[in-house]
């Protein structure tokens, strides 16, 4: 399809000889007419972006010519040749808007080549804008294509999700008590062999269930959102509530579990249970992969930016550098040789992460710690 930069019609040949003189430098496809209909049959068969008409044209004035076009072809950019006494319809044709710009004859050469330049410039800058709002368009079509699609695969995978955790919660419940029954010898003495089968099928069956019961929270969190509570709580009185129920722990353990609270910590906005739930599987987290030692839990004020934050710190193995990008990441577990028995569900960080950047926080494994390792979040004042 050919492209017109400019077409110019006029009923006079001697004017377009002159307009041919003064664009033959220009750098445009022109086309040079006496005709009006040979104009309109260019536009029927190819692309014209601007058209000049002189406004006393034989059998049609020249408003009524680009009238015309800009009804059959919207996006072409008019120009009009009039004289003094046809200044107030040249006006009326631009404020009407079928006239980009008018001409008075005898035209300045600068001014008409500046006339026509911006023109073109006009078309190409509308068309440039439109074939970037139709890719938008296109775009943004795909994009809700692709959103609904993915809405659906959420949707599908929370109810699969949710199906089968429940679905596995009533066989469960039934081999853990199958297997109760028979560790208690109701049938029967067991052996030493039979019972230490035993306990690890119900180690398992515990950690199965804990996993269930994990993916359904994290599920629940990640497409509905925690149902958080927020209140205001002494934060410190929080971390000493968990610290006493997870003391007997630590102690079977042969470590010690203390705090190093600041006291200048007033009330802090909180969902109690969820932050208990951190806590907890932090200091459970420590607990499993510390041998000697023990735990400690600070908490700090950090006024300037107007949070506090909360470390357990252990004196464990620590984490090699290699596993620290697996943090925060489902079901990925850290190997700890001294530790083999101890095996996690894979989503506790990732639930404590999620509970904390709800409630506006963040959370993370301190660097440069010689020994051991030590888990920190914040957690905003307001």
């Amino acid at each position: 399809m050919k492209t017109i930069d400019v077409a110019i019609v006029d009923d006079e040949q001697n004017v377009l000889n002159s307009l041919k003189r003064l664009f033959r430098k220009e750098n445009y496809e022109l086309f040079f007419t006496t005709n009006c209909e040979k104009v309109m049959h260019l536009l029927s068969e190819g692309e014209i972006k601007v058209v000049m008409s002189d406004q006393k044209m034989i059998g049609i004035t020249g408003i009524e010519f680009l009238k015309n076009i800009k009804k059959q072809y919207p996006r072409v950019v008019n120009i009009l040749f009039t004289g003094y006494a046809d200044m107030n319809m040249a006006e009326d044709a631009i404020n009407e808007g079928e006239v980009y710009r008018f001409v008075n004859k005898p035209w300045n050469d600068d001014d008409l080549k500046s006339i026509v330049r911006q023109a073109v410039d006009k078309y190409d800058l509308e068309e440039k804008n439109r074939c970037l709002a139709e890719n938008i368009n296109k775009q943004n079509k795909k994009l809700t294509f692709l959103n609904k699609k993915l809405k659906n695969m959420y949707d599908a995978q929370k109810v699969f999700t949710s199906t089968l955790a429940h679905e596995l919660r009533t066989p469960l419940a039934s081999i853990r008590m199958a297997l109760d029954i028979v560790m208690k010898q109701a049938f029967g003495e067991i052996n030493n062999k039979q019972e230490d089968l035993l306990n690890k099928a119900k180690t398992n069956v515990n950690r199965l269930n804990r996993l269930i019961n994990d993916i359904l929270d994290l599920s629940k969190m990640e497409f509905e959102g925690a149902q958080l509570n927020f209140e205001k709580y002494e934060l410190n009185s929080i971390i000493q509530g968990v610290i006493d129920n997870q003391r007997p722990l630590a102690v079977e353990h042969g470590l010690f579990l203390r705090t190093r609270l600041d006291q200048k910590i007033s009330k802090v906005r909180l969902d109690s249970d969820r932050i208990t739930q951190v806590l907890d599987n932090l200091i459970n987290n420590a607990i499993k992969f510390t041998v000697q030692g023990g735990i400690t839990v600070i908490s700090e004020l950090d006024a300037l930016k107007k949070q506090v934050i909360i470390c357990v710190e252990d004196t464990g193995m620590g984490i090699p550098e290699k596993d620290i990008p697996k943090l925060f990441k489902k079901f990925q577990q850290l190997a700890q040789p001294q530790t083999q028995s101890a095996k996690g569900t894979g989503l506790g960080l990732v639930i404590c992460k999620e509970i904390i950047h709800q409630h506006g926080g963040e959370i993370w494994i301190k660097a440069g710690i010689e020994h051991g390792s030590s888990f920190c979040f914040s957690l905003p004042i307001k």
